[in-house]
């Protein structure tokens, strides 16, 4: 599907699944660079990230294969683990906790280097399982953004002193579905991607389950978002479902800017969060998206 907008053209990848990928709950991804991501689980065993290698189609953007590259432990308990942003030139990742609210910054191999953002008095007293769940950094900008999940969502940037620099509203689309019908539902941010220009990339999601299972759906919207503007761009929406005839739904949690094709367009990578491969229905998506 192409969709064509006055500063970006958005053409939406099919999602695949692989067997090489462990059942997980993944909620985050990062580049690191080449075939190389960082990717972390809001259910992992232990604080810390995985890396995984993705090979693209360097003309179209397509996934060819991912493969997981092992688990890099901060040897601490897990905090919910929801986003995961790489900063190139300190050669060391951030995680947001929605556990504790807390951004912390590791090494290569997994382990905390002291480095740490704790919450602002705008995210303190988030409600439980509604706190950071974003965050990206952008090495242009050299700035480091995140934001809570729903409600009334902040969106929050730091310096490379792990600073607050700036906060800014966001406002959510209306939710479509009948959340009293509901076994289980998320409606806000699943992810955000900073961009050179100081704007981002935001993925709104709402995940819809009702009582008997079949007929639940995820609806994804894909905008573009200048901080200190009150409006927001829609980029591209898409509909994954659970019906006896199709069965894609993928509740897209992680997102990240990857390399540029040929034709100088850029990829955006998305992961789902499968809930372990939830009774066996659920996949671990991963979906591309190629914007120029």
């Amino acid at each position: 599907m192409l969709y064509s907008l006055l500063l970006f053209i958005v053409t939406l990848l099919p999602q695949h699944h692989f067997a090489t990928i462990p059942a997980g709950n993944y909620s985050g991804i990062t580049w690191l660079g080449g075939d190389r991501y960082a990717v972390v689980s809001d259910k992992s065993a232990e604080d810390g990230y995985f890396v995984w290698s993705i090979k693209l189609d360097s003309i179209t953007g397509e996934l060819l294969a991912v493969t997981n590259e092992g688990f890099r432990s901060a040897a601490k308990p897990a905090r919910d683990d929801e986003g995961i942003a790489y900063n190139p030139h300190t050669k060391t990742i951030f995680i947001s906790g929605e556990a504790d609210n807390y951004i912390k910054e590791y090494d290569m191999t997994g382990k905390l280097t002291g480095r740490e953002i704790p919450p602002t008095p705008l995210y303190k007293n988030l409600p439980g399982n509604l706190g950071l769940e974003a965050l990206s950094y952008n090495d242009s900008t050299q700035t480091l953004w995140t934001c809570n999940e729903s409600g009334n969502v902040i969106m929050q940037s730091y310096n490379t002193d792990l600073q607050p620099l700036h906060n800014y509203p966001y406002t959510l689309d209306a939710p479509l579905a009948d959340q009293a019908k509901a076994e289980f539902y998320a409606h806000g941010i699943g992810t955000i991607c900073a961009l050179d220009d100081g704007s981002l990339l935001v993925l709104e999601r709402e995940f819809y389950v009702p009582k008997k299972k079949f007929g639940s759906f995820v609806n994804c919207k894909l905008f573009h978002f200048k901080p200190g503007e009150t409006n927001k761009e829609l980029l591209a929406k898409w509909r994954t479902s659970l019906t006896l005839l199709k069965q894609n739904i993928a509740n897209y949690e992680g997102m990240c800017l990857g390399p540029r094709l040929k034709d100088g367009s850029r990829v955006l990578i998305l992961e789902a969060d499968s809930q372990n491969q939830y009774h066996g229905v659920l996949k671990d998506w991963i979906k591309t998206i190629r914007i120029k």
